[in-house]
């Protein structure tokens, strides 16, 4: 008979504290991730200088998770710690107003965007506690996350439709005033549940064990690199529909048509296993990949692009789901944590490195970028077919030998 794990009552109202934090910090991402680059277009910014301040962010948020990390660990509760990433944000993008030219807007950008990103993981962690010490459904207070990011897609797209495109300056900055009011509302756990929590926190192992495993490396670059395709649209998407003659309001129902995929898949993860396996999931979302960005360089219309986006549920949401239970397959239980760790660095190091590359192909090939970007899914696809061709191979039987 299993026994059930003893839970401890949360502080007051910790599930929706939560929820209201993932909302309230998640509609930064609704703003920035389909209008930040035109903004950085208005002020006259190249393709390569937009490509840069797009991945430079994502470069130092993976270089400075860890010590981000040991900072969260010391600090006097979690919501200390993320009020110390999200206030800062805030302040340094205030400078971004009055900044003209390159280097500045790089800086600033990437300071401000880097010290928000900061910020989830403790949050994350805080959330964990809660399902792990309080019994509460990670699941739930998580989604508010995605729907403001939909809502806030489809009203800055909106407003943006009779609005210069210098007001997306102002909604990012009431974006990041939202993620720190929201980080000064987080819960804080009594010190005795966050001392037995971090103690019952399994160590991870070094990196090494992992990094000799050919299975995991195989997977690590299959869903690192079909990740890290969606480089051009995540910098140039946005920009390119505008370029075609979208509003901003036809811009945010891309968007949100793209992350509503996303989170059906999501809510059927369980039924997506079953019936697709976890290299079923990999394959689906290489192939959707290709077939994406095979047609996005073209001109299909709203209702082409609108079921582009909706191919997001299986070039993002597939990848991941099948990346994350096809590792969890390969490796040992006491590896997970180390996995996931290398797991979100390759990856993140992978898309900034095609975002680095998304500048100069924008430039000089404008929307037929999008093609060059199928060679990411179709080099992963290949990799899972040697993958799999190897581990299918039956080990060769020792000869005995005859002696006379």
């Amino acid at each position: 008979m299993s026994i059930k794990p003893a839970f401890v009552a949360a502080p007051p109202y910790f599930a929706l504290r939560m929820w209201a934090f993932f909302a309230g910090y998640f509609v930064f991402g609704g703003v920035s991730v389909p209008f930040f680059p035109i903004w950085l277009q208005s002020r006259g910014l190249t393709e390569i200088e937009i490509a840069n301040c797009v991945a430079l962010p994502a470069i130092i948020r993976v270089l400075l998770t860890p010590l981000a990390g040991m900072f969260a660990d010391r600090a006097p509760h979690r919501r200390f710690a993320a009020i110390a990433f999200t206030l800062p944000a805030m302040l340094v993008f205030l400078l971004a107003w009055r900044a003209q030219g390159y280097w500045p807007i790089l800086l600033i950008t990437g300071a401000s965007f880097t010290l928000w990103a900061l910020a989830l993981p403790v949050a994350e962690a805080l959330a964990l506690t809660g399902m792990r010490r309080f019994g509460l459904d990670y699941g739930r207070m998580r989604v508010g996350g995605s729907v403001a990011f939909i809502v806030t897609n489809l009203g800055s797209g909106a407003l943006l439709s009779f609005l210069d495109v210098g007001a997306i300056f102002w909604f990012i900055l009431a974006t990041l005033i939202s993620s720190t009011a929201v980080a000064f509302a987080l819960p804080v756990t009594p010190p005795a549940v966050r001392a037995l929590d971090d103690r019952k926190r399994p160590q991870p192992l070094h990196p090494r064990k992992l990094l000799a495993h050919p299975a995991f490396l195989a997977l690590l670059f299959v869903g690192g690199l079909i990740q890290a395709s969606h480089a051009v649209l995540y910098s140039f998407g946005s920009i390119h529909w505008r370029a075609l003659g979208f509003t901003g309001f036809d811009i945010g129902i891309f968007w949100a048509t793209g992350v509503s995929c996303e989170i059906l898949l999501f809510s059927q993860s369980g039924a997506a296993i079953r019936t697709f396996g976890p290299f079923g999931l990999l394959v689906l979302g290489g192939l959707a990949a290709i077939l994406r960005w095979s047609i996005y360089s073209t001109d299909p219309g709203f209702l082409g692009f609108a079921v582009l986006q909706g191919l997001h549920g299986l070039t993002f949401g597939a990848t991941y789901l099948g990346n994350q239970h096809a590792i969890a397959r390969a490796i040992p239980e006491e590896l997970t944590a180390t996995a996931q760790g290398l797991l979100s660095m390759i990856s993140g190091l992978l898309l900034a490195g095609a975002t680095f590359l998304a500048g100069p192909l924008y430039e000089v090939l404008g929307g037929h970028a999008f093609l060059v970007m199928t060679a990411f899914p179709a080099l992963a696809l290949l990799i899972l077919a040697m993958h799999r061709a190897l581990a299918t191979i039956p080990p060769q039987p020792h000869s005995s030998g005859s002696g006379g």
